[in-house]
C-alpha cells in the first residue's frame, strides 16, 4: 500500500474479494479494488499495523483482526523530506481469509474507522 504497488496488493485478494469501508461501501473484485487504490492520494503514507490476532476457523478459512495507524505527510520539512504529521486515521481491519488455488487470500477486508481526518 505505502509503496503504491497496487497490482501486488490486489492479488492478495481472491478474484471476487471485497474491500469494505464506511466511506465507499463494498468494493468488489480485484479490478474495482485496484481502481479505488489507483486514485488515492500520492502523498507519502505509512500504515503502522499492530495487535494482529489470527483465528483459524476451518481447514481453509481464517479470520484476523488488526489495528492500523495511518500517517500522511502533506508537506516537506526543512530538509526536503516528508514532514511527520499527526495520525491521519486510526482503524481496525477485520479480515476473512480463504484458500484459493492452494494460497491464502483475503476474501473480505472490512475497515472500521475509529478516527479519520
Amino acid at each position: 500500500m505505502d509503496t503504491r504497488q497496487f497490482e501486488r496488493l490486489v492479488n492478495l485478494f481472491v478474484k471476487d474479494g471485497i474491500l469494505s469501508r464506511p466511506d465507499t461501501g463494498e468494493i468488489k473484485g480485484r479490478e474495482a479494488i485496484k481502481a479505488f487504490f489507483d486514485v488515492l492520494t500520492t502523498d507519502p503514507l505509512v500504515h503502522a499495523a499492530s495487535n494482529l490476532l489470527v483465528t483459524v476457523t476451518g481447514p481453509e478459512t481464517a479470520e484476523a483482526v488488526s489495528y492500523v495507524t495511518v500517517y500522511r505527510s502533506y508537506r516537506e520539512n526543512h530538509a526536503g523530506q516528508p514532514k511527520l504529521e499527526a495520525p491521519y486515521a486510526i482503524a481496525k481491519y477485520v479480515d476473512q481469509f480463504v484458500v484459493e488455488n492452494g494460497e491464502w487470500k483475503i476474501g473480505l477486508r472490512d475497515t472500521i474507522f475509529a478516527a479519520k481526518e
